[in-house]
């Protein structure tokens, strides 16, 4: 299964899902992604990648860790109506997934399943690179 069907399979299985954004934190870019809205323009998708990169490796990451007294690898925002979630990827904390839900879900549900499913999104032995995840790799 290529990893754009890992996406759509991941989304579909999250209730309250609409869009799923696979991105690469350091490098501000959108690797692949899943919605059953209506083409989101790239901008939205590059402003979801954004707003997952200053949570989860910005200052804001800083000041939560701090807080906390331990790393903080996911965050939860409501935005526009919608809640959004974040999840840095446990085999690569470069990466992430950016999820959009309808403001009705239950984002700690959609968080367990986003954990669960992370890792499969990208097959083990893939390079995680933006030419591998267009190729289908």
């Amino acid at each position: 299964m290529v990893p754009t069907e890992r996406m759509k399979s991941l989304r579909r299985s999250t209730p309250g899902c609409r869009s799923l954004v696979y991105v690469d934190l350091k490098a501000r870019l959108v690797l692949c992604s899943d919605s059953d809205l209506p083409v989101p323009p790239q901008e939205a998708l590059d402003a979801l990648c954004l707003r997952g990169a200053r949570l989860l490796t910005g200052s804001l990451r800083a000041a939560a860790d701090a807080a906390l007294a331990e790393p903080v690898a996911e965050a939860v925002a409501v935005q526009g109506g919608r809640i959004e979630v974040y999840l840095s990827t446990p085999a690569a904390p470069d990466e992430a997934l950016c999820g959009v839900l309808e403001a009705s879900a239950d984002p700690h549900v959609a968080l367990d399943i986003l954990r669960r499913g992370i890792d499969t999104i990208l097959p083990e032995d893939a390079a995680r690179s933006p030419a591998n995840l267009q190729k289908g790799s």
